[in-house]
């Protein structure tokens, strides 16, 4: 990688944090299309962890260090969305704006498949108070397979496939196959050419369980693009979440949410005192609403302490849970 581009942006940040500029946050859009079948949801806390990987073995330990001081200071580098259908985002959390009529229709649909984005057009609408919006064709979002394959364990011991401590050898993992490609936002201070840099290494380097059997492989198309498409109200009231992501303390509470449990992994553990298991994490889900006025770029929190390594808490591992929020209107 290119350690002088990565020298001159910091140089450039400090300059303007000097003389009281506030660093620029740009937002992206990269477009991904997998290259095999992938095993950990796409999601932007996966991301992040991923990115971190690239970064570390492109710039080095001290860049990491650096990267996530900031990060757990409330001003990330960089934010992810979750990765969607491309020309879709989420369905945002009780703004339907469907007549009763279209709303069976879309009930009926969710029977057959899981409809949780529509497209920009009508996410547009949305977001500006619409109280009506003609969908277009809830059948467009692209179906994605799941297969469950079978695996067995091998004892480290005789390294044959056996029962090891009472349990079958036998367990089953899951793997999805998606069809077209997936557009992911970023939030980020970082230039599109860094950007670019660090992606195409992360993507290659594989995304999510299983990528050191080849699982998770994508391919970036078309580079990281500066993003205008959102058409924001002029007067936004609260906000649509584009990430999954963990609200801190000061967070807005008033608003419409799915929530879910995850249970996170570290990605390598060093000796036997660490634990491969983060913490379980309470997340909510991207297209969560909130209301807040003046709306930030950004919400959501760092969450760490959350593993142990060399048998004690680390302050080093740490869980992405930030998001990236477009300003809507909630109030007709």
């Amino acid at each position: 990688m290119n350690i002088p581009l990565l020298q001159r942006w910091q140089e450039e940040g400090r300059a303007g944090l000097r003389f009281g500029k506030k660093e620029i946050m740009n937002l992206y859009k990269i477009t991904i299309k997998p290259l095999s079948a992938y095993c950990s949801p796409l999601q932007s806390d996966t991301f992040f962890g991923a990115f971190c990987w690239s970064y570390l073995f492109g710039y080095g330990e001290a860049a990491l260090q650096r990267l996530l001081c900031r990060y757990k200071e409330g001003s990330p580098d960089i934010i992810f969305s979750n990765a969607f259908p491309s020309g879709r985002l989420p369905m945002p959390v009780g703004m339907n704006g469907c007549t009763e009529e279209q709303a069976r229709q879309a009930l009926k649909y969710k029977k057959q498949k899981k409809f949780s984005t529509i497209p920009l057009d009508d996410f547009n609408r949305l977001i500006n108070g619409v109280e009506e919006v003609t969908f277009n064709d809830f059948a467009e979002e692209p179906e994605l397979k799941l297969d469950l394959r079978w695996r067995s364990k091998v004892s480290r011991d005789t390294d044959r496939t056996e029962d090891i401590e009472g349990e079958d050898a036998l367990f089953q993992t899951e793997q999805y196959f998606a069809e077209g490609t997936f557009d992911i936002f970023i939030r980020s201070s970082f230039s599109a050419e860094i950007l670019e840099q660090i992606l195409s290494e992360m993507f290659r380097y594989g995304i999510g369980a299983q990528r050191s059997i080849g699982k998770g492989s994508f391919r970036m198309e078309g580079g990281a693009k500066l993003f205008d498409g959102f058409r924001p109200p002029q007067n936004p009231d609260g906000f649509v979440a584009l990430s999954n992501f963990v609200p801190q303390r000061n967070d807005p509470t008033d608003g419409s949410y799915k929530a879910f449990v995850k249970y996170p992994k570290v990605s390598f553990t060093e000796n036997g005192e660490d634990s491969p298991f983060k913490k379980p994490i309470i997340f909510l889900k991207a297209g969560s609403v909130f209301r807040d006025h003046p709306v930030k770029e950004f919400y959501g929190s760092c969450v760490d302490k959350i593993a142990l390594k060399g048998g004690r808490i680390s302050e080093e591992i740490v869980v992405g849970a930030y998001t990236i929020a477009v300003p809507c209107r909630l109030t007709y």
